[in-house]
């Protein structure tokens, strides 16, 4: 690139960084960067640092590996030489780039965020330069037919990460990855962007590819998802698996893996572990600046190998190994280490299931059933306790002026039935609290207002209620009203259930509404449920907005295990819940009897 070439280019930079770029500015740009690798590393260092810039402020810039010393292409107890280092002077930044602009030049790249930009030319220009991954004939070499690219052959931008495309998005979360393990707050159903850092410092993410794969990854671990079948992962243990192509990429190798389940234990820049236990996994030295990347090895079922670092060797160490231990290889997994209350629940296939694990202001509040009802904290929430006093406390405090909000309520159909459940322990009152509320009310305190939807109570009277509406002009709630006294001494299963009686008319359906108090039904009736359906919120430990009020009949107390299902529970299923959810209180108690002393209004009032 000319002197006169690079001051338009740096132009097109800084508004890339500050505001995007339109179409015609995207055009320009790939003009400049095509067939001009060092205007292409400049290209994908300022993206690199858009994207992943809160990540990155204030660390330390990591020392590469030194220049390769020769190597060997078998599997084994061998020297392979490692990929060349950009040399790095004090200040850290790259002494090949190009001079940069007064308002970047003292920003650090870490050779991890360098690795990965190179991944990520490679990955998304491998047509233009007819590098096709994972060519396999039977059971020979994967690489045989195929040369290995330097990074500086590539010759076009990065279109898909400067677009930013999704490539990806996560389809499921446990529950400590959720309310703590995120460095920044994310939830199931979320699209992951091409080079858009996942921090994760515990618990497990899963995360599906649009290409295909579904990769599991267990924190404490830091990725990226840089192309359509390519991952990124600077550290962490990680299970993929799927019949469409994957590569994995750390800093230290690279494997395309074709119809394979394949395990990963990485460490950074040290060390990475890797083993088949079905299909192909081709490895490579992962490429870094103006290096091309070297074959390690073919890995087939049952094989697995061992890479590290040798410190000031310019080489990579590798080692046969066996299975990566711990690595989650599956979803079901994860269910198992849960409490058997959940196992329950998920079992029965809720539509949405909010457990209330540790919930805190700011954080995305976990549907556990992965349906992607992720929900917010709304409202004055309580002084968040020490992370000490949580210890492994279930449930939420409600003070009366806080409430939980799913972003899009379950779909729930009365023509099919449904029931609402949950465990609560009151406070205050006697007033109206909702445990879980999914209506709206039209014209309120007029002749003709209208009412839709449900809400499950602790009444006014001190019995639990439910209430609905059918929709018609001038009709007020449908009231369910058990005989049941609400007890605020301990914590009360309560379930409400809809099962459709009759064919639906034109705007309702008729069936029998039921409340179940500690596994025993207490109360039955008759009501008409309006079909009508529009986009009224659903909320925990609220109702919805009425006139004169921001929001209504807030809930004091203890809330958790709230869960929908989109089809009437039967009585004996009730039942097994309601023992499941006593019997694992009883079990925590008598484990642990310092539980018995009454817990602070304000921390989190349930167990695990």
């Amino acid at each position: 690139m000319t002197r006169e070439e690079s001051r338009p280019f740096e132009e097109l930079l800084d508004r890339l960084w500050i505001a995007g770029l339109d179409e015609h500015e995207w055009a320009d740009l790939q003009r400049l960067l095509a067939d001009d690798p060092a205007a292409q590393r400049r290209y994908l260092e300022v993206v690199a640092l858009r994207e992943g810039l809160p990540y990155l402020l204030g660390r330390e810039p990591n020392q590469g590996p030194a220049p390769p010393a020769g190597g060997a292409d078998r599997v084994g107890d061998n020297e392979l030489p490692a990929a060349a280092a950009p040399v790095e002077p004090a200040g850290g930044v790259w002494a090949s780039q190009p001079p940069r602009s007064a308002s970047r030049a003292s920003r650090w790249i870490p050779l991890w965020t360098g690795a990965a930009c190179v991944a990520l030319v490679c990955g998304a220009l491998a047509s233009a330069v007819g590098y096709r991954l994972g060519v396999e004939r039977g059971r020979g070499d994967l690489a045989s037919d195929r040369e290995l690219v330097a990074r500086a052959a590539v010759s076009a931008p990065a279109t898909d990460f400067a677009q930013g495309l999704h490539l990806g998005r996560i389809s499921g979360l446990s529950l400590d990855a959720s309310a703590y393990g995120l460095l920044r707050s994310m939830q199931v159903g979320q699209e992951l962007r091409c080079g858009e850092v996942v921090q994760l410092s515990s618990g497990l993410i899963r995360v599906e590819l649009n290409s295909g794969p579904v990769v599991i990854l267990e924190g404490p671990t830091e990725f990226s998802l840089v192309g359509e079948s390519r991952v990124f992962v600077r550290t962490g243990r990680l299970s993929a698996a799927g019949p469409a192509p994957l590569v994995v990429q750390t800093p230290l190798l690279t494997a395309e893996c074709r119809r394979a389940d394949v395990q990963f234990d990485v460490a950074d820049d040290d060390s990475a572990s890797v083993y088949a236990a079905a299909g192909v996994a081709t490895l490579l030295s992962t490429p870094q600046e103006e290096a091309v990347s070297e074959k390690i090895g073919v890995l087939h079922a049952g094989e697995g190998l061992h890479v590290r670092a040798r410190s000031g060797a310019g080489s990579l160490r590798t080692t046969p190994g066996g299975p990566v231990a711990g690595v989650v290889r599956s979803w079901d997994e994860v269910e198992r280490r849960l409490r058997p209350y959940e196992r329950a629940v998920l079992a029965d296939r809720p539509a949405a299931y909010w457990p209330l694990y540790r919930v805190r202001k700011n954080r995305r509040v976990l549907d556990l059933s992965q349906n992607g009802h992720d929900g917010q904290p709304i409202g004055n929430w309580p002084t968040e306790p020490a992370e000490a006093a949580l210890g492994d406390q279930r449930g939420a405090y409600f003070n009366g002026e806080c409430y939980i909000e799913p972003d899009r309520k379950p779909p729930l159909d009365p023509q099919r039935g449904f029931a609402v459940e949950g465990w609560a322990k009151v406070e205050g009152g006697p007033q109206f609290q909702s445990i879980f509320t999914s209506r709206w009310v039209l014209k309120s305190h007029e002749p003709d207002c209208q009412m839709f939807g449900f809400t499950l109570y602790a009444g006014d009277q001190d019995y639990w209620e439910f209430w609905s509406g059918n929709g018609r002009k001038g009709d007020l709630w449908q009231k369910l009203i058990s005989p049941a006294k609400v007890d605020r001494t301990q914590w009360t299963h309560v379930v409400a259930t809809f099962t459709p009686t009759h064919r639906p008319a034109v705007d309702e359906v008729e069936g029998t509404v039921r409340l179940y108090v500690n596994g025993r039904q207490a109360a039955e009736g008759v009501h008409c449920l309006s079909l009508t359906d529009f986009e009224w919120p659903a909320r925990i430990g609220a109702a919805e907005f009425v006139p004169r009020y921001l929001t209504s009949w807030l809930f004091k107390g203890h809330l958790r295990d709230i869960a929908v299902y989109d089809y009437p529970l039967e009585q004996e299923e009730i039942r097994l819940h309601y023992e499941a959810g006593r019997s694992d209180d009883d079990r925590r108690t008598s484990a642990r009897p310092w539980l018995r002393a009454p817990l602070l209004a304000s921390t989190a009032g349930a167990w695990r």
